[in-house]
């Protein structure tokens, strides 16, 4: 089944036509800064670029943003890197100007289910993902479900506090996993550590040079991640565990650390079975296209 799936950034926003997790066409615009009606405009244009490309019979769109969502009412609550974005009625809005059945899913999500159903997790009934860039998110899956929750915020691994007392968080809180691990909290300890400014890319070249100032930023961003996996492992026990965004794309240098990490916390358990993403900047308009299908189908 064809659908149409859209991925809400806060500088772009990516769309492709999909059928069972095959990209078939696609297509980007930049994400406006001047108000909801503006974003709600981009998307349109970005879906009916496709639409009208020879892909008119998609049988439904979806939407990967970020949020919170209200998922009863189809609206994004509070989207932290897109102006104007507060309380958007964004799948009333998108139905009017589409005229096709519009589904709304955290973007996170729809990356995590985009890798449980045709990625990294596929052969797995259930799978945990972890999105690790500016900031941390997740997803929990299982079968061909997502995992919300009682209020949607089942997946949001990266505000589970960690270590009382640590760095602010985006949310107000002290020491949540975003906090100390993210992209922009290693770009942040570094900067203080090295007194002037100095991005995650730097801080990992340091690192792989073997300084001992960058390895420790490292190695503390990884542990606290192997903490919240192990955490996550005790709590939810899935078959296997995702880890994607841009941090991802370290590869083995990271990973082996956040796999000893998980490991030591894990003693005495069964061992976490974590993986590299396999989808890459795809994986976000499959699984908002994947949400769709599973909508209509």
């Amino acid at each position: 089944m064809k659908t149409l799936g859209l991925d809400l950034g806060g500088t772009k926003i990516a769309a492709a036509v999909v059928d069972d997790g095959r990209i078939l066409d696609a297509t980007r615009v930049d994400t406006p800064q001047t108000g909801f009606p503006d974003v709600a405009a981009a998307l349109e244009r970005a879906a009916r670029t496709l639409l009208e490309r020879g892909h008119g019979d998609v049988a439904a769109v979806g939407v990967g943003s970020p949020g919170p969502l209200d998922y009863r009412n189809g609206t994004v609550l509070f989207a932290p890197n897109i102006a104007g974005m507060e309380d958007a009625p964004i799948v009333a809005e998108l139905e009017r100007r589409l005229e096709r059945t519009i589904v709304l899913e955290n973007d996170a999500n729809a990356a995590g289910l985009a890798e449980h159903l045709f990625g990294a997790a596929r052969e797995l009934e259930s799978s945990l993902y972890l999105t690790i860039s500016t900031g941390i998110g997740g997803g929990l899956f299982m079968g061909d479900r997502v995992i919300r929750g009682a209020h949607g915020l089942a997946g949001e691994v990266g505000h589970m506090t960690l270590l009382p007392g640590g760095p602010i968080g985006g949310d107000g809180l002290l020491g949540s996993l975003e906090a100390i691990a993210a992209g922009r909290s290693i770009a942040r300890d570094a900067s203080y550590g090295y007194g002037r400014e100095m991005d995650t890319r730097e801080v990992f070249d340091r690192a792989r040079k073997g300084e001992p100032k960058a390895l420790t930023i490292v190695d503390n961003a990884a542990r606290f991640t192997g903490i919240g996996i192990a955490n996550l492992a005790k709590i939810f026990d899935p078959e296997g565990f995702v880890i994607g965004g841009g941090m991802s794309q370290v590869g083995a240098f990271y990973l082996d650390r956040i796999r000893a990490a998980t490991a030591e916390y894990l003693r005495g358990y069964p061992e976490a079975d974590i993986r590299l993403a396999e989808l890459g900047t795809d994986a976000g308009v499959i699984g908002a296209a994947a949400v769709a299908a599973q909508a209509v189908g």
